[in-house]
């Protein structure tokens, strides 16, 4: 096990991941190891409605970033499932931020209180991978598609969590140990706001332009178009709601840096210990790079 808890308690609910969905994974895979990141093995989807059915695929393939707390996903559509009719119909609005996934204990709870919520469910799905050392098991809670204009947005439980979290997978050259806050822009806020409260249970606190959710591990912060571009200046948004931005802690800025820059990234000192870099084309989305108390722009007070 690790030394870094990936697994909420009690009632915390976690930013678990978040996912770019593109239209080529290997321009987003090399891209990813530009910015020096290393990633898992390339997987094609499997899922179960029940744990005794055989596994099918789902529609899509992924390889993951493991960092020391949370991870960061890179999803493109396989076959004509409806997930990947789903994940083409996004890459179309903008290449990026489709998915965001919060992770409880108890998965079969938050379904249930989902559906309590007014939201209409899929049945709870158990997911499967194989990777070395075994199979990783999950279990996540999914609505029926277009509720959430945002994207993807899912609760998950993590059954297999040493299968998942490996050291020598989260070892980076760019010295990036964790994936910590999003930012979304909303045509409007505070509906947006009032949908993921009921989805999250969190109540959100006002932040300038829009609303601001911390969770047990993470945060999630929806701006307008203006405040939004106020906090990032010079950001192209694509469409709304765009799910545009997110900040990822380094144990080592200055490495940070010179491997951004030695493989040829471009990269902006916004703040004291605050890098940014602006969305490659095969990915998508404005990357914001912290050390030690340093915050993403829209985190400032």
């Amino acid at each position: 096990m690790n030394e870094y808890r990936q697994l909420p308690r009690g009632d915390q609910i976690f930013l678990d991941h978040h996912g770019h969905f593109v239209p080529d994974m290997d321009a987003a895979s090399e891209a990813l190891e530009q910015l020096g990141f290393q990633l898992t093995p390339y997987t094609a989807h499997t899922m179960r409605t029940s744990p005794n059915e055989e596994p099918k695929p789902s529609g899509t393939g992924n390889r993951c970033i493991m960092l020391r707390e949370s991870y960061i996903e890179v999803l493109c559509a396989v076959g004509e499932a409806p997930m990947a009719r789903q994940l083409r119909e996004a890459v179309n609005r903008y290449t990026g931020i489709h998915l965001m996934a919060f992770t409880a204990i108890d998965a079969e709870s938050h379904h249930t209180r989902l559906n309590a919520a007014g939201f209409d469910m899929q049945p709870l799905v158990h997911l499967t991978r194989q990777v070395e050392g075994g199979t990783l098991r999950f279990s996540v809670v999914r609505m029926i598609h277009g509720q959430m204009a945002e994207g993807r947005i899912q609760f998950l439980t993590h059954n297999t969590p040493d299968l998942l979290w490996r050291k020598e997978l989260m070892d980076h050259p760019n010295k990036v140990v964790s994936m910590t806050d999003v930012a979304m822009a909303s045509a409007d806020p505070q509906e947006a706001a009032q949908r993921f409260e009921r989805y999250l249970g969190l109540a959100p606190v006002p932040c300038g332009g829009g609303w601001h959710f911390s969770l047990g591990r993470g945060s999630l912060t929806i701006l307008s178009a203006d405040a939004f571009q106020a906090v990032l200046p010079g950001v192209d948004i694509p469409d709304m709601p765009f799910i545009g931005a997110y900040s990822l802690r380094s144990e080592n800025l200055s490495a940070t840096k010179a491997v951004l820059n030695g493989n040829g990234i471009q990269t902006q000192e916004i703040a004291s210990d605050t890098l940014r870099v602006d969305p490659l084309p095969a990915l998508g989305s404005t990357m914001i790079f912290t050390q030690g108390a340093a915050k993403a722009p829209w985190m400032e007070d």
